[in-house]
């Protein structure tokens, strides 16, 4: 898909309105600034459906409290931060263990504990009003982002000192900040809550595959994985935000396009424009304000545009649901519906629509990494209890979990599975859907999605790349 059509359609998706809290003060600082809180009286005069949430229930506010509470990163620690985060605890890197102590890390790691616990999350909306829907903002993903890097350093830090117990609990802390970021109804919400959950499930299947975990400690890991797969983020709920997105802009592009160009973050590079804002600032049932929405309703047909863009997203709904071996993953090409079925006049669907495969696969994925941490569980745990010997096929320890735990979301049945004689092979097919016996690519959606117990040794911090 076009390059610019990602980047629009990328920024866009941080307009959806979705569920905002209570009572909620008129602005909010996060980081040291400021933002005015997008009232939730306006969204719904926008068409958007909102729900409110009582401050004391909200985990959004917690969340908040954790990202404002944190220390800066030291410039020179930044290497050794990015070492413990995705790959293991850089060993001798007291200055890294000193900054996770600061006490405004330590009151950062309460807060988010405290707010992972809670059952309801949304985050407040922010922009200006008077504006265009185009200028909604999303300030807190960038820091939530940073923060739950932050709880995955700690978290490596505490499996090399041992203290598995409380590693487990940091795991499913950054799995349930990802689940409440990824419950929103933007993509660009449910993208980040993805990003955060896999890595959090990445460090603890490397926890799983090479640390001495108790048989009772491999037990209430499963039990607990079971219990949270019902939390695992979706990029359905961010497809449903994204269809709402474009017919809002077209309504207000139709409606009062001169007041839109004026506002909108895309007269940047035709100067100020503000002017018009007051020229037209009318009744639309009178004068200039009457003229104005017949030039729009003229220029921009908006039944026809919201027909092809409801054609485009129920595609990519068909998509998102039949899996990526449906008929509409196989057959459904975004550029060629853009290219011959939106006609060249509709410049608004061409320009706004996105290119949403790549973000329904990063769902998939994630999916299936998450049947395999639990298959990786399952079978170190048959290993425990069966004098160190692995099953035959994974039919043996399939039966043991929630039906359709083991499902492979890019194959057509389970994960595949080969016993060797040190341990075992177990592995998705991948988005290529073709089945390489296990070879691992070079990037996650090339050859299998493979994981190997025992796994490989990991370069020390400092020595990768030599």
């Amino acid at each position: 898909m076009r390059t610019v059509s990602v980047l629009v359609g990328t920024f866009s998706l941080m307009m959806i309105a979705s569920p905002l809290v209570a009572d909620e003060p008129d602005s909010i600082t996060i980081r040291d600034k400021t933002f005015n809180v997008w009232p939730v009286e306006d969204l719904h005069a926008r068409g958007f459906e909102v729900r409110q949430i009582p401050q004391s229930q909200n985990a959004a506010w917690m969340y908040i409290e954790a990202i404002n509470a944190y220390e800066e990163l030291p410039e020179g620690l930044a290497e050794a931060f990015e070492y413990a985060v995705y790959t293991a605890w850089p060993e001798g890197m007291a200055e890294l263990e000193d900054y996770l102590e600061l006490p405004g890390n330590r009151k950062a790691f309460d807060s988010a504990q405290k707010a992972a616990a809670m059952d309801e999350y949304q985050m407040p909306y922010f922009g200006d009003p008077p504006g265009s829907i185009l200028g909604v903002l999303l300030p807190n993903l960038s820091p939530m982002r940073f923060l739950s890097k932050l709880i995955l350093a700690d978290t490596r830090r505490l499996v090399a000192q041992r203290e598995y117990d409380r590693a487990i609990d940091l795991h499913f802390g950054g799995m349930r900040m990802g689940s409440h970021v990824g419950s929103c109804m933007t993509l660009i919400e449910g993208l980040v809550g993805i990003a955060v959950w896999s890595n959090s499930n990445r460090a603890l299947q490397d926890m799983v595959l090479r640390q001495p975990l108790s048989k009772k400690q491999l037990e209430n890991l499963l039990d607990r994985l079971n219990k949270h797969a019902e939390r695992l983020p979706t990029i359905k709920q961010g497809l449903h935000g994204e269809r709402s997105f474009g017919p809002t802009v077209v309504d207000e592009l139709c409606s009062r396009p001169i007041r839109f160009l004026a506002i909108s973050p895309f007269n940047s590079d035709m100067g100020d424009l503000s002017f018009l804002n007051g020229q037209f600032n009318a009744n639309p049932e009178e004068g200039w304000g009457r003229l104005e929405l017949r030039v729009g309703r003229l220029l921009f047909p908006d039944r026809a545009i919201k027909r092809h863009m409801n054609d485009y997203y129920d595609k990519l709904q068909a998509r998102a649901d039949q899996g990526p071996r449906g008929t509409a993953a196989l057959t459904f090409d975004e550029e060629r519906f853009i290219n011959e079925s939106i006609p060249k006049w509709d410049v608004l669907s061409r320009f706004l629509l996105p290119s949403l495969s790549r973000a329904i696969t990063l769902g998939e994925r994630l999916k299936t990494v998450f049947a395999i941490t639990r298959g990786l569980v399952a079978l170190r745990l048959y290993m425990l209890e069966n004098d160190d010997q692995v099953p035959t096929d994974l039919e043996e320890i399939a039966g043991t979990l929630p039906n359709g735990a083991l499902s492979d979301p890019f194959g057509d049945g389970l994960l595949r599975y080969i016993p060797t004689d040190t341990g075992f092979v177990l592995y998705s097919v991948g988005p290529d859907l073709t089945d390489d016996g296990g070879k691992k690519g070079e990037r996650w959606d090339r050859l299998d999605m493979a994981y190997k117990y025992p796994p490989e040794a990991v370069e020390p911090f400092g020595k990768e790349g030599e």
